[in-house]
C-alpha cells in the first residue's frame, strides 16, 4: 500500500493547475491576494479615505460576486428545475429574516453572525481551492489529507479568533466582555496550538522532500497567499469594515475567475445551451454581458441603498427606517453565503467536476 501511495504521488511531477499556471497565479493566488495588500497599502500609505475604498470594493467586487452565484442558479433553467424548491425557499427565508430580526430586536446578534459567517465563507472558499489542488495533483496520502486540513484551519483562524483582543471595535461586537486574565490565557493557548501544528506541518514537508514526494506547489502557493494576509490585516489597526473588505476582496477576485471558468465550460461550449439553461446562457456566455449584469445588480443592491439611507429622507423615524432598509438589503449577502455553500460540492456533483475539469 505504501509503495502504491508513493507511486500515486510521483506519477505527476509537474504541478497541475485548475485553469492554467498563468491564470491560477494571476487570479487564485498571488494576483488575487495582491488586491488585499493594495487595499491595505492605499489606506495605510496614501491615506485614501476608507469610505472610498470600501465603496469601490462593495460595488465593483463584492456585490458583483454575489450576482455570480445568482447567475448560475436562479437564472439557470436547469438549476431551477432540479433545485427550484430549495432555491425559492432559501430566497423567501433570508428576505423574511430581516423583519423578524428587527421585530425581535436582535440586530446586534445579526451583525455578529454575519461577521462570523462571512469569515467562515471566505475560509471555505480557500479550503475548496486547497482540495481542488490536492485532487489535481493527486495529493491523497492519508496523513497529508488530515494535516493539510488541520494546518490550514489553525493558521487561517488564529488571527480572527484573537482579533477582539486587539481591537476595541471588534470586542464591542461580542455580547459579553472578555476578562483580561482569561484573554491572555486564551490567546497563549491558541498561539501554542498554532506553533505546534505549524512545526508538525513543516516537518512533514521536509520529510516528503527527502523522500522525493511531490510537495504540491500550487497548494503551497495558495497557503502562502491566503494565510499571511490575515495576520497583517487583523493587526493593522484598520477599522473593522476595512479589514472585512480587504480580506474579502481576495475572495471576490478568486470567485469571479472560478465562476467565469465554470461559465465558459458550461454555457460557452454547448450549442444547445440557450434552450437548456435559459437566461443564464445569455448572461454568462460572454464576459461583456456578465460584467454588465453584475454591475447592474451591484447598483441595485449597493448604490441604491446608500442613496436611500441618507438622513432626512422619508416619513418614518430615521433610525427605524434605516434598520429596515439595512435588513432588506443585507438579505442578498446572507443568501449568497447559504446558496454558495451548497453549489460547489465537487465530490457529490459529477457535472461540477466536468465543468471545472476535475
Amino acid at each position: 500500500m505504501a509503495t502504491a501511495a508513493v507511486g500515486v504521488q510521483e506519477e505527476r511531477i509537474r504541478p497541475a493547475w485548475i485553469v492554467s499556471e498563468r491564470a491560477d497565479i494571476l487570479w487564485f493566488t498571488a494576483g488575487g491576494v495582491a488586491f488585499a495588500y493594495l487595499f491595505w497599502a492605499f489606506w495605510r500609505f496614501t491615506h485614501v479615505p476608507l469610505i472610498v475604498l470600501v465603496g469601490i470594493w462593495a460595488i465593483v467586487f463584492d456585490e458583483t460576486h454575489g450576482f455570480a452565484t445568482i447567475s448560475r442558479t436562479y437564472l439557470d433553467a436547469q438549476e431551477r428545475q432540479q433545485h427550484g424548491r430549495w432555491l425559492w425557499g432559501s430566497l423567501a427565508f433570508f428576505f423574511a429574516l430581516g423583519p423578524i430580526i428587527f421585530l425581535l430586536h436582535l440586530g446586534d446578534w445579526l451583525e455578529l453572525a454575519t461577521v462570523v459567517w462571512g469569515y467562515y465563507h471566505v475560509f471555505k472558499q480557500h479550503y475548496g481551492f486547497m482540495m481542488m489542488y490536492k485532487k489535481k495533483n493527486r495529493d491523497f496520502l492519508p496523513e497529508d489529507m488530515k494535516l493539510d486540513k488541520l494546518f490550514f484551519a489553525t493558521a487561517f483562524y488564529y488571527p480572527f479568533l484573537t482579533f477582539p483582543l486587539h481591537s476595541k471595535e471588534a470586542a464591542a461586537i461580542l455580547p459579553f466582555p472578555i476578562p483580561t486574565r482569561l484573554a491572555a490565557g486564551y490567546e497563549n493557548t491558541l498561539l501554542f496550538v498554532l506553533i505546534l501544528v505549524t512545526l508538525v506541518y513543516l516537518a512533514r514537508q521536509v520529510q516528503k522532500w527527502r523522500q522525493g514526494l511531490s510537495l504540491n506547489w500550487p497548494k503551497q502557493l495558495l497557503f502562502a497567499c491566503a494565510i499571511p494576509v490575515n495576520y497583517l490585516l487583523f493587526r493593522s489597526a484598520m477599522p473593522l469594515l476595512g479589514v472585512y473588505a480587504a480580506l474579502t476582496i481576495y475572495h471576490n477576485v478568486q470567485y469571479h475567475r472560478l465562476v467565469w471558468f465554470y461559465n465558459q465550460n458550461k454555457y460557452g461550449k454547448d450549442s444547445g445551451a440557450a434552450v437548456k439553461y435559459g437566461l443564464a446562457t445569455l448572461i454568462n456566455a460572454r464576459w461583456l454581458t456578465y460584467v454588465a449584469a453584475a454591475l447592474l445588480y451591484a447598483i441595485v443592491f449597493d448604490v441604491v441603498p446608500r442613496f436611500v439611507l441618507r438622513g432626512g429622507v422619508g416619513l418614518m423615524n430615521i433610525g427605524t427606517r434605516n434598520h429596515i432598509i439595512f435588513y432588506f438589503f443585507a438579505a442578498p449577502g446572507l443568501l449568497h453565503y447559504w446558496v454558495d455553500g451548497h453549489i460547489w460540492k465537487v465530490r457529490s456533483d459529477p457535472s461540477l467536476r466536468t465543468y471545472l475539469h476535475l
